[in-house]
């Protein structure tokens, strides 16, 4: 493996400051706005390749899940909205820690 591809999910202080940031803030709102538990929305944006979808699939394994897809107009990328019972923004926050791997992924 090369060193620029053993990098590629390296980031810097300040991106890790950001993250850390929005998923404290993320939990605020969670908290403040929510009754736990409840059904929960993700939405994911991706490129459109079986295996980004497989490990979006992964992530939710033993979890009853409602899955949507939609394909952009020229089929390159697709959205994923997946709805399932959430106990508390821990769990929301820890789910989508878990997709930070995928590829292309942007979480809405």
């Amino acid at each position: 493996m090369s060193q620029q591809s053993s990098n590629k999910h390296l980031i810097s202080k300040e991106q890790a400051a950001q993250k850390v940031a929005f998923y404290d803030r993320l939990k605020e709102e969670l908290e403040k706005n929510t009754d736990w538990p409840t059904k929960y929305m993700y939405k994911f944006i991706m490129p459109n390749q079986d295996s980004n979808i497989t490990k979006v699939k992964e992530r939710f394994k033993n979890k009853e899940i409602d899955l949507k897809k939609n394909y952009s107009k020229t089929g390159k990328y697709i959205s994923l909205t997946i709805v399932t019972e959430e106990e508390n923004p821990d769990t929301v926050i820890k789910r989508y820690k878990t997709m930070e791997d995928i590829d292309g992924l942007v979480a809405l």
